[in-house]
């Protein structure tokens, strides 16, 4: 089968097919085929190119709020459309603490009665802004159509519980419980649940997300590109580019809970190219649409509802699903924790299907009957269950913790039955804040915090004992403080090579140069700030200010010249006059990688290759096949030209080198890797630019597109004496 035709079959099949069964978590899940599918519009490219996020509009039904991926300058906007993808209305929007790109989902909710619309500044798809990623929100205006308005977004900042950078397409907001929900796209792993509950009163302070929970294995449901909650909050969907699952919430359990069960399949949903935005009308109508630079489709889900059926989906007791519960059978038992009184029962509560309507009656006596009745829709059919209510007669003997935490964030592995931890803060972190809750809540628990933190393991404490003042745990966690930073991000020689330290030797720095001249020396060097600097000779020392350094050796090696050829000199990653920190493979050739904001690539040597080679007046450079990509180029350190693309084909380089020199090729992008597959050099036959004759008639020199080119009359050459028109 040729290509196109193997193209145009995979997009057919993505149009056509519902990956049936799919296995969340061990097991394949649930089918939900409630839901059928039209196409009800068109979003222009002119409307919003590269359609990122949409929401339902609350304040002013039956419209939807998208915004692109790109928001920089006069790009800095949503628009309201209808769902048939017409333009309605623009909001143009200015923001406070942060001007982030990379806007990913936006979502609406209401507070304290007031709609808000709420835009995550949340991608980051080179992992460079952590710490950085920010909720901007203001107060959805009345869509008025033709208008464009203007409005300044007051913003939330945030970062995760690990304190790594993520990147995140997913962004939510939860009526009930006024709390963001965030859902991180793992490219090969498993995505994670996250949340934050909104404040106005958060100001400049980086807040951090607490982890809910893992979303499935990692296999198929991972890179989530979507997701919204419904206004009612009963429904929560969140897509990945093959998939959409819902999670229905039992009750008035939180999220956090629900999210921890399996999820159920939207059938009706076909994969959508680049598929990165869902939108919640109600509790049965949802909206998707792609980011593309072209037009794009705007599809329309609608669950249908039979408003006869009277059938209670769930039954949860203080927000943790009733035990064994089954639609079908309406009686149970429960038993109430010793000294349990009719003055706190528990909260019970039940989900209805297709827009039931649920009471709950609870007894005024222990032990005493709770009743649940599920009236239909239509107020023609019910059904009712009982729960009878007793109480225990001896204490609790559970000494165990639901969780541990250190600072607001899960402790790594916790386990209830596993009583020892220990974990490294940063040489300046504050003394961190230890926080338990025990998995019985009768039991009482005392925390013992400490007071400062050495770089010897100090034992904090947490001790637990049981509702029957018997059974005892103490967890220990074992707090020690690392040593203080000690690194170099930059080392720059006299002859303007970056210097690097390799993968293979983190004790050495490497640097090179031209063989024949002056051996160079470090010219400049930054580090990271509270690192001290000393050298003495080739031995370098890196200080922290706990006093702890630690040593590398500069190594300054020479590299001739490759020899003159005007042949091709295809690389086979032997070649001697080529070096990188990042090496050679068989797929992306002599490689350079992108480039990132915190130095690390840079001192691995990674965003660049050098290549040592003699005199000549023109390079032709073969890449790798992979994708064209933004370089500069450096002779011997001087930045020649300006940013190129470096194309799958070929780049043509006048350098005019009367002398061997140093060709630095140097990424100029944040994203990809490159590489150098090839090489071909020429001289030409005369040296004056400025007296070129061919056949005896005086021509003109110029460079076009970097390449030396000779006009005779009406003709162009090249150098080689090649036609080019």
């Amino acid at each position: 089968m040729n290509k196109s035709l193997l193209l145009a079959t995979a997009a057919l099949l993505s149009t056509t097919i519902a990956w049936a069964g799919i296995n969340y978590n061990g097991t394949a899940l649930q089918e939900n085929t409630e839901f059928t599918r039209t196409q009800c519009g068109t979003m222009g490219k002119k409307t919003m190119p590269e359609t990122s996020g949409m929401a339902c509009s609350r304040q002013t039904p039956g419209y939807l709020w998208a915004h692109g991926d790109e928001n920089t300058g006069k790009k800095r906007k949503i628009v309201a459309v209808d769902p048939a993808g017409t333009l309605t209305m623009t909001v143009n929007i200015t923001t406070t603490g942060s001007d982030r790109d990379d806007w990913e989902d936006i979502c609406t909710g209401v507070v304290n009665g007031t709609n808000y619309i709420f835009v995550g500044a949340i991608g980051d798809n080179n992992l460079a802004f952590k710490d950085q990623y920010y909720i901007y929100y203001f107060a959805e205006p009345a869509i008025t159509s033709g208008s464009t308005t203007t409005v300044t977004a007051n913003s939330i900042c945030f970062g995760y519980p690990d304190n790594n950078a993520h990147n995140t397409e997913t962004l939510m907001f939860d009526n009930i419980e006024q709390m963001f929900y965030v859902v991180d796209k793992v490219e090969n792993g498993v995505c994670h649940l996250y949340k934050l509950p909104f404040s106005a009163t958060y100001g400049t302070t980086v807040q951090k997300l607490t982890e809910v929970c893992a979303l499935g294995n990692g296999s198929v449901f991972n890179y989530c590109t979507g997701g919204d909650i419904t206004p009612d909050g009963q429904w929560m969907a969140i897509k990945s580019k093959p998939y959409v699952l819902l999670w229905e919430r039992q009750g008035s359990e939180s999220l956090s809970v629900t999210a921890q069960r399996d999820p159920v399949q939207v059938m009706a949903y076909q994969e959508e190219a680049q598929g990165e935005s869902l939108a919640w009308d109600d509790a049965s109508t949802f909206y998707t649409t792609s980011d593309q630079k072209s037009d794009i489709p705007i599809y329309k889900y609608v669950r249908a509802v039979d408003p006869s059926v009277a059938s209670v989906t769930g039954i949860t007791i203080d927000g943790k699903p009733l035990v064994g519960y089954d639609p079908e059978t309406t009686t149970y038992n429960y038993e109430l924790d010793y000294g349990t009184t009719i003055a706190d029962l528990p909260v019970i509560a039940a989900s209805a299907a297709n827009d039931g309507v649920v009471n709950v009656t609870l007894p005024t006596s222990l032990p005493g009957t709770a009743t649940i009745t599920c009236m239909s829709k239509n107020g023609q059919n019910m059904v009712q269950y009982t729960i009878s209510l007793t109480v225990s007669a001896t204490p609790s003997a559970d000494a165990s913790l639901a969780s541990l935490s250190v600072d607001g964030a899960a402790i790594a592995g916790f386990q209830p039955d596993v009583y020892s931890y220990s974990i490294v803060i940063p040489y300046t972190a504050e003394v961190p804040v230890i926080s338990a809750v025990s998995g019985e809540k009768h039991a009482t628990v005392q925390v013992n915090n400490l007071t400062e933190v050495t770089k010897t393991p100090t034992n904090a404490s947490v001790v637990v004992v049981a509702q029957d003042g018997v059974a005892t745990h103490t967890y220990y966690i074992a707090i020690s403080r690392a040593d203080a930073i000690k690194k170099v991000n930059e080392v720059i020689m006299t002859n303007k090579y970056s210097a690097f330290i390799p993968q293979n030797d983190s004790t050495r720095i490497q640097a090179y140069y031209l063989a024949g001249e002056a051996v160079p020396t470090i010219a400049s060097h930054i580090e990271e700030t509270g690192t001290t600097w000393s050298q003495s000779g080739s031995v370098i020392t890196l200080t922290g200010v706990d006093g702890t350094s630690e040593t590398y050796n500069l190594v300054v090696e020479p590299v001739t010249p490759v020899d003159f050829t005007p042949n091709e000199i295809v690389c086979d990653g032997t070649e001697t006059w080529i070096k990188g920190g990042y090496g050679w493979d068989n797929s992306k050739k002599w490689k350079f990688s992108k480039t990132d904001s915190d130095y690390t690539r840079e001192m691995n040597g990674k965003t660049h290759v050098e290549l040592v080679l003699p005199a000549c007046d023109t390079l032709v450079l073969t890449p790798n096949s992979g994708t064209e990509r933004d370089v500069r180029f450096f002779i011997n350190g001087v930045e020649f030209g300006s940013k190129t693309k470096f194309v799958k084909t070929k780049v043509t380089l006048a350098v005019l080198q009367s002398a061997p020199f140093m060709l630095t090729v140097a990424s100029a992008q944040t994203s990809g890797d490159g590489g150098v597959a090839a090489i071909r050099m020429a001289r030409k036959s005369t040296t004056a630019l400025d007296d070129v004759k061919l056949n005896n008639v005086q021509c003109t020199k110029f460079m076009h597109d970097g390449q030396i080119l000779i006009k005779r009359g009406e003709h162009v050459f090249t150098v080689e004496g090649l036609l080019v028109r």
